[in-house]
């Protein structure tokens, strides 16, 4: 069984590789591929056995072959070919901030630096501070970055790429016609940014030719406990998967059970034993009496307070506002009618601004904001004043022939690292959306970084911080600002804050967004999409924007296109 995630890493190490013998145009083929695969939410196997892998992105003919020599004997011979002559653990390496493959492959060149350990040990003995282009401030950079990745470091895969893959699981399942119902449990429901593991539970009337059926899934790796009640197996993605079938009459409290978080249901059974009752996951129970068991919303109406979104299960105030009846009225996936965060090949998407747009309108949005990067973020290939004009311009036109879907004109703005904006204000002035963004000089103490952001929010010339933690989940930790007087700067300014959608930032996390709620802050949703099958991530920024507690009245993405052109900037 071939894992999606192993093939990936394996097609990101050759990209890496042959950038590193400045091979010109594979690396970004073999880099696009590899990003593909690890997006997907079929198992790679499945899409080998009908014959279409040329048909996702970035799969040509020469990709295809190594793909199809990989899950027929488990080998790429370029692969193994390219490991020996550049024995580097590349997957680690990419974690890590600062060391792109040209980097990496100088570092081996010089030192010999193979691993982590290797660099530890190079930074512990200062000899990376000595070489060409590196000094003393890039070996404590590094050695910031590592400490960083390994604090953070921990086994669990983000959602955005999980959910479609598990989605496609339990469409199998209930095709199958062995069961009656089958529900995502788990962290998965509750819609957190990363998962350990994943929870299903299902009712069937044929249990064993059910858990026959789960178990033979291509998307299954291997089983690891098989049961008539209950299977786990590991699937390609790299993780495992609980599968739970349960009576009709539990299904209810099984699903309140298994939802979690723990922390939320550890204090619904604390309130149940203060009424003299029990809840566990087969039921809410008076002595031996069942009082609540087929659905979740009489267990919650029994205990006094209304049913819990699952989003909101974090105890974090939840419980209080159910038993008061003064839960927020969530927005909505459907209220959603644009994106504000898209790129187009012009910087450092893949697509046409044309056809970004043409695929937003296919999932229903009416418009996106195309927020291309601006100069001073050079690795993103950002642009200048006068390609931002003729980028514009292309905009205007696509806009006038356009029927349907509108295109705000807009750009990710560099916030530089004295605070000041990367684009003259003329060309700001053409624009109807401008995102403030920080992505360099990141290691500034809290006060400097506080400062810089702020200096920015109060040039009046932006309408959101995009992603403003700038953590990247698994890899880089939030920045040191003091939230609190930057909320207070965009309430003073009127500026919004971005809920990121892209799985490795979920930026904001939603406990900020709950705080900025209190400040009565507004919000911006953006997928950061680059391609067009990133735009789904969307839903991920309405998920978060949900777990904080935000209403549809609290986020901008809900205005009409003429709206969002008269936003205050």
């Amino acid at each position: 069984m071939v894992s999606n995630k192993d093939l990936a890493d394996k097609l990101y190490d050759i990209a890496d590789i042959l950038e590193m013998q400045d091979v010109k145009w594979e690396p970004r083929a073999y880099r696009t591929a590899a990003i593909t695969i690890s997006g997907l939410s079929d198992d790679i196997t499945s899409i080998y056995k009908a014959g279409k892998l040329t048909q996702l992105e970035g799969v040509g003919k020469s990709i295809a072959e190594s793909i199809t020599e990989y899950i027929e004997t488990g080998k790429i011979k370029k692969y193994d070919k390219l490991k020996r002559d550049y024995p580097i653990d590349l997957t680690t390496f990419r974690k890590i901030r600062g060391l792109g493959p040209k980097r990496v492959y100088f570092l081996y060149k010089k030192l010999k630096i193979k691993n982590l350990d290797d660099l530890k040990s190079a930074i512990e003995s200062h000899k990376i501070m000595n070489l060409e282009g590196f000094g003393e401030k890039s070996e404590d950079e590094l050695k910031r970055s590592i400490e960083s990745f390994m604090s953070i470091k921990e086994e669990r895969l983000l959602l955005g790429y999980v959910i479609d893959y598990t989605e496609n699981i339990i469409n199998k399942l209930v095709k199958s016609g062995f069961f009656e119902k089958v529900k995502i449990a788990g962290s998965m429901r509750r819609m957190k940014e990363t998962i350990g593991d994943i929870d299903i539970l299902a009712i069937s009337e044929n249990p064993e030719a059910g858990m026959n059926f789960f178990s033979n899934l291509d998307e299954v790796k291997s089983i690891i406990v098989s049961g008539p009640t209950k299977t786990t197996v590991e699937l390609g993605i790299g993780t495992t998967c609980d599968i739970r079938i349960l009576k009709r009459d539990s299904f209810g409290a099984a699903m309140q059970y298994f939802t979690g978080n723990k922390d939320h249901n550890v204090k619904l059974r604390k309130i149940a034993i203060s009424k003299g009752l029990k809840l566990n996951e087969y039921g809410l129970f008076k002595g031996k009496k069942i009082i609540a068991e087929k659905d979740e919303e009489k267990i919650y109406r029994e205990l006094g307070m209304d049913w819990i979104p699952p989003e909101l299960r974090e105890n974090t105030g939840e419980i209080e506002a159910a038993q008061n009846h003064s839960l927020p009225e969530l927005i909505d996936y459907k209220d959603i009618l644009g994106d504000l965060h898209t790129h187009s090949k012009d910087s450092d998407g893949m697509n046409s601004l044309e056809e970004m747009a043409v695929s937003a309108e296919k999932t229903g949005l009416k418009y996106i904001a195309l927020t291309n990067h601006s100069k001073g973020l050079y690795v993103a290939h950002g642009l200048d004043d006068e390609r931002f004009s003729e980028i514009n311009k292309r905009i205007d036109k696509f806009n006038d022939s356009s029927k349907g879907i509108k295109i705000l004109k807009g750009t990710e703005l560099e916030i530089l690292k004295d605070g000041s904006l990367d684009l003259k204000q003329t060309t700001l002035k053409e624009f109807d959306f401008v995102i403030g963004a920080i992505h360099q000089n990141i290691s500034m103490d809290s006060k400097e970084i506080t400062d810089r952001l702020i200096r920015a929010i109060n040039t009046g010339n932006i309408n959101t911080i995009a992603h403003p933690t700038d953590r990247i989940i698994g890899e880089r930790e939030p920045l040191k600002l003091n939230f609190e007087k930057v909320m207070e700067a965009c309430v003073n300014n009127e500026v919004l804050l971005e809920i990121n959608g892209y799985p490795e930032r979920s930026d904001l996390p939603f406990d900020l967004v709950k705080k900025a709620k209190e400040y009565k802050i507004k919000f911006s949703l953006g997928s950061d999409s680059h391609r067009p099958e990133h735009l789904k991530f969307i839903k991920l920024a309405c998920a978060i924007a949900r777990r904080g507690w935000l209403e549809k009245k609290d986020v901008v993405n809900t205005f009409n296109y003429k709206d969002i052109l008269g936003l205050k900037r």
